[in-house]
């Protein structure tokens, strides 16, 4: 079949998307405005919560500060006096309700020590006594602190808080050491565990009781002699000490009582003694095993990352459940028999899957987001009736099965693009026999065949680099790209995998079958039809300065003059109307749409409504941007404005006033069908909005009867029927030749129903009559 190349003047008008269009109206025929969300799946990785101290609450480090939630009555509380993360305190620790932290100090002194009891609402403030340096362990009374002599021995001191009258006690030790290797392992209200230097190579661990201001050594595990790989946990009774699989206990009372718990294979993350039972944080969840040995049980079946919390009444506290949507604080406490108990303390819920890119044309929205793993799923809002859109995605493409088919690597090229017609395409390097990334590809998601993804190879004469995608339109990909000598533009059809003979200058942009770009220095831009190669229209912008930058939707342009956004106005082509817009946007953070620009200033979004003819301020839309404008775009094809807000939310934004009237932007179709070789007369119109309804004709240009061969209900971007030669009642029409009109009429109901024609010469039906002659 051969392809009609040759427009006539109304049809080209229809081509490019200018035919037909009217002056705008703010008042006639108004938009749906209405704001449409799309709620976040929840992601697969379980909200973060991290229990510093357990006592009648819960005390968590959020949000740059201390909160603390009562288990009582879930009252909560803040406290920003301690700022380790984000300011200049030294370290903080909690244990039970109370939090604390070390100011910063001066000349090289310990500074103060800042403390709060959320159980009530208390705050005092210790300054370190000459000499003395804080530890990261406290008790209700007193702060455990070191002091350095002359010679560099370390003595341990009891510091006495505002409530205990003695506020210097020296902890007997029968060990000399140094601060080398010093550190606090694990502490409660009655005593802290410690390590340092045995002076021989290795490490001594140490218990301190806060009762009697003693020190007494505790063994390591059999073996081991430093503590690097040892995970230590303080319990009422027993101290924990766990290396590969297996957990060393030694009595809290008497260290001469050992017991062994072997969870090998497992890996040991965070341990803690319950009662007589001790808990491990593994791979595998929480896990508890009984002191006096016995079969080891699953008190959850996954956890966080974080240690294992000592409540201060002998129980413990930890992360976990079965999944991110079934996830809280638990408390494992001893029951009536002894064996652990979970009960859980806090509900967690999932926090939102990250949205971190946004694609949109005709109504068919993509959405790139992270769970943590990446992937691309499809949505689709009405594009007449109610405003709606689908909660639950219509397709998904998984960037675990197809990474770069789905566009969502972190590379320009590699984001996918909105082509107008239910695709979304991206570019990528693909490989060529033995050779790797040797050639330059369109991997394209087509939405309207439910997400199937599919590669295209590009025909270069040059071995291409891509860079990133300009615009996109139908079939049509234009796209930057470097070869062996410079960075150019390129325009390519994704059917055929063509890179078409143009070279287009800076800038460029797409629209249906038209490449619009500068003309001269002055303000003249040149529509080049990618089908003939040949300028087919002029637009004048009003300006006095060559484009830097170029959008084009329908009959509408938006243009600059300089890299610092000097000039930025809208252009309507109907009424020849330029309209300056009333601020200098940065380079690149402006999008145009039918009617309308979307600017990103700051850290929000500004919407000008342009159909008026006068450019209108309406209510900014979206006061969170996290990224590098990915996670907002607009559907230039009549649609709405779409943003992610920061409970990654997915918003579609309408604009009030008239659109512009449907229109065919272009067409793809034989000129002549031979019905003894094609089944079917194939044929694509692709339009600049949504319709509603559609319908073809032929007419026998010997009889003059006009046949309906194909309708259709709704259809975005792109209409396809495929004639099979026959009437609605199955008989084929006569050989001859035919007049086919489309007829569509738009699904937002604004504007004239749009009609293209053209011609098309039928033959070889199985039928060799000839249709009446008209008379």
């Amino acid at each position: 079949m051969r392809r009609s190349r040759v427009l006539g003047a109304a049809a080209l008008a229809l081509a490019i998307g200018l035919g037909g269009l009217t002056t705008v109206s703010a008042t006639a025929g108004p938009t749906a405005t209405g704001d449409l969300t799309i709620a976040p799946p929840p992601h697969q990785d379980p909200a973060h919560e991290y229990v510093s101290g357990a006592g009648t609450g819960l005390a968590m480090w959020r949000d740059k500060s201390y909160l603390w939630r009562s288990l009582q009555d879930s009252r909560e509380a803040s406290y920003t006096g301690c700022q380790t993360v984000y300011g200049t305190d030294v370290w903080s620790a909690a244990s039970g309700d109370t939090v604390a932290c070390e100011k910063s100090g001066s000349g090289g002194a310990a500074g103060p020590m800042a403390l709060h009891d959320f159980a009530t609402g208390k705050s005092e403030t210790l300054a370190a006594p000459a000499g003395r340096a804080w530890t990261k362990a406290f008790s209700p009374s007193q702060v455990l602190a070191t002091e350095v002599d002359q010679v560099g021995w370390v003595t341990l001191h009891l510091i006495g808080r505002e409530n205990e009258p003695r506020k210097d006690v020296v902890v007997t030790s029968p060990d000399r050491f140094g601060m080398y290797a010093f550190r606090v392992q694990a502490f409660d209200q009655k005593g802290a565990l410690v390590s340092y230097s045995n002076g021989k190579g290795g490490e001594t661990v140490a218990l301190v009781d806060f009762a009697t201001a003693t020190l007494r050594p505790v063994p390591l595990p059999d073996g081991v002699t430093e503590t690097t790989h040892t995970k230590f946990g303080l319990g009422s009774q027993w101290i924990a000490m766990g290396n590969s699989g297996k957990v060393t206990l030694r009595s809290r009372a008497d260290g001469k009582v050992t017991r062994t718990v072997d969870l090998f294979p497992a890996s040991i993350e965070s341990v803690q003694p319950v009662g007589d039972w001790l808990l491990a944080r593994v791979p595998q969840g929480l896990v508890a095993a009984p002191v006096a040995g016995g079969a080891t049980r699953t008190l959850l079946p996954r956890t966080g990352t974080d240690p294992i919390t000592p409540g201060a009444d002998g129980s413990a506290y930890i992360a976990g459940g079965t999944d991110s949507s079934h996830w809280g604080i638990h408390r494992i406490a001893a029951g009536p028999d002894g064996a652990p108990v979970v009960k859980k303390a806090m509900d967690l819920p999932p926090k939102p899957a990250d949205r971190v890119a946004l694609a949109f044309a005709q109504g068919r929205l993509a959405v790139t987001q992270e769970d943590p793993q990446k992937s691309v799923l499809g949505y689709t809002a009405s594009v007449s009736g109610t405003p709606s859109v689908s909660q639950t995605p219509a397709w998904k493409c998984d960037a675990t099965v197809n990474l770069q088919l789905c566009g969502v690597q972190e590379a320009p090229a590699a984001r996918s693009v909105a082509t107008g017609d239910g695709r979304f395409v991206s570019l990528s390097r693909v490989d060529v026999g033995d050779c790797i990334g040797c050639r330059l590809a369109v991997n394209v998601i087509d939405a309207a065949a439910g997400g199937t993804v599919r590669q295209v190879r590009l025909e270069s004469r040059t071995d291409l680099w891509p860079d990133h995608i300009e615009s996109a339109s139908g079939r049509y990909v234009h796209f930057v790209a470097t070869d062996a000598s410079s960075t150019r533009s390129f325009v390519a059809d994704i059917d055929t995998g063509k890179v078409l003979d143009i070279s287009p200058t800076s800038p460029s942009v797409l629209w249906g079958a038209v490449l619009w770009q500068p003309e001269g220095d002055k303000g003249v831009v040149a529509g080049t039809d990618l089908r003939s190669g040949q300028i087919t229209q002029r637009v004048d912008l009003g300006s006095s300065c060559r484009p830097y930058e170029l959008q084009v939707a329908g009959g509408w342009f938006y243009s600059t003059c300089s890299f610092y956004g000097d000039g930025a106005a809208a252009y309507h082509v109907p009424t020849k109307k330029r309209i300056p817009l009333p601020f200098t946007p940065e380079r690149h953070q402006v999008r145009l749409g039918d009617g309308y620009v979307v600017h990103r200033a700051g850290a929000g979004l500004e919407v000008t409504n342009l159909r008026s003819g006068a450019p209108v301020r309406e209510p900014d839309v979206a006061q969170y941007v996290n990224s590098f404008g990915t996670d907002w775009t607009i559907d230039r094809f009549g649609g709405r404005l779409a943003y992610t807000d920061e409970s990654e939310t997915v918003h579609l934004v309408g604009v009030a006033g008239k659109t512009s009237p449907l229109a065919t932007i272009d067409q793809d179709l034989a000129a002549t069908v031979d019905f003894r070789q094609a089944k079917t007369w194939q044929a694509r119109w692709w339009v600049s909005k949504p319709v509603a309804s559609w319908k073809l004709m032929v007419r026998n240009k010997t009889s003059g009867i006009t046949t309906v061969v194909r309708t259709g209900g709704e259809a975005r971007g792109v209409i396809a029927p495929a004639w099979d030669g026959k009437s609605p009642t199955g008989t084929y029409l006569f050989t001859g030749d035919y007049e086919w009109t489309l007829v569509a009429r738009p699904a937002d109901g604004q504007g004239a129903e749009v009609r293209t024609s053209g011609s098309v010469r039928v033959t070889g039906v199985p039928s060799a009559a000839r249709p009446p002659v008209r008379r």
